[in-house]
């Protein structure tokens, strides 16, 4: 495809509720888009209003003139984009004005995160899936549950997010059990720090809204936005964990992790730094499989753990997570993904 294209076949597909959200939410969205636009496909952007009317005005009426007369052969969209209704808009009329293969990329299945008891919703939502061509989804554990749910369209298991990270590669000085927690520090999702007893394991937190006090093993490193907090970041490992539980990931988001994909993996590895994740996670399939940390059914069992680790085999959890950082940061896992979901839909 060139440049002198009237039309480029095509698009990535995204919603941005505000441009001036400081969160790290929309990165994982921003970063597809990155990598699926260097590979020739077009852009478009949705800033969707708050505004009720607004939103009501777009979705029968700008909905429609974002795909009448196009000659799309494929549009990728980003899913969820928070609104059942206007997605089921979009795909209304995707398919009234154009042929396109439909392929979703899945960032969260909100029936499991957090409306398992809302049988609308639930409803709706498989409804939405079975309305695509098919899905990317995060991983083995979130395609059974689709599929044990009804969901028939093709499912690609994407693995982990890339991510985008122009901050050099982590380079831990030596092995001395140090671990980062980056994320949201509200105690529902990271309760467990303030039960940490430790002994010689050091856990250095980054985040909006800490605790006022941590145990002795736990400091609060303060807050950067996503692109700047690699560069803030030296230690020897990543932890994944949610949840007010130091034995368990536990609460909705605990439930979830077995699941999904957290986008911190993602940030940890780009940055070269193995992770340690509760066992019962879905992404402790891919840690396991590519031998870039360690899985953990409690949190009181990493002294020890930590404290049989030699310098090798720290060495080795390193080199292999700096190899997988180089595939996340130039896009491997979405293009292989797509790639994979483009030879099933032929």
């Amino acid at each position: 495809m060139t440049e002198s294209d009237d039309i480029m076949t095509k698009v990535i597909l995204s919603s941005i509720i505000s441009k001036d959200n400081k969160d790290a939410g929309p990165k994982a969205k921003n970063d597809i888009e990155e990598f699926l636009t260097e590979k020739g496909y077009e852009k478009i952007n949705l800033e969707i209003s708050r505004n009720k009317l607004a939103k009501l005005m777009f979705s029968f009426y700008g909905i429609n003139k974002l795909f009448k007369g196009k000659d799309y052969e494929e549009i990728v969209f980003q899913y969820p984009i928070y609104s059942i209704f206007l997605t089921q808009r979009f795909i209304k009329a995707i398919r009234k004005y154009t042929k396109a293969k439909l392929i979703f990329v899945i960032h969260d299945v909100e029936a499991i995160r957090g409306y398992l008891d809302d049988q609308k919703f639930y409803k709706n939502e498989l409804d939405i899936f079975n309305s695509t061509d098919g899905l990317i989804v995060h991983n083995e554990k979130m395609q059974k549950w689709l599929l044990d749910n009804g969901v028939k369209v093709p499912m690609v298991q994407l693995g982990i997010f890339d991510y985008i990270n122009p901050n050099p590669i982590v380079k831990s000085t030596k092995f001395d059990r140090s671990l980062c927690f980056a994320g949201n520090l509200i105690h529902e999702k990271a309760g467990f720090m303030d039960k940490l007893t430790w002994k010689h394991t050091k856990l250095d937190a980054f985040g909006p809204n800490p605790s006022e006090k941590y145990p002795q093993c736990v400091n609060y490193q303060g807050v950067y936005p996503s692109e700047e907090l690699p560069a803030h970041m030296n230690e020897n490992f990543g932890l994944i964990w949610d949840g007010q539980s130091v034995d368990a990931c536990t609460g909705t988001y605990g439930e979830y992790s077995k699941y999904n994909a957290p986008h911190k993996t993602s940030l940890y590895l780009s940055s070269g730094m193995p992770v340690i994740v509760w066992e019962q996670a879905a992404v402790a399939g891919f840690v396991e499989k590519f031998q870039v940390g360690i899985t953990v059914n409690s949190l009181t069992e990493l002294d020890n753990i930590l404290a049989d680790m030699t310098d090798d085999d720290y060495a080795k959890l390193k080199s292999n997570a700096e190899k997988i950082s180089k595939k996340v940061r130039s896009g491997n896992f979405i293009y292989q993904a797509m790639q994979e979901m483009e030879s099933i839909l032929g």
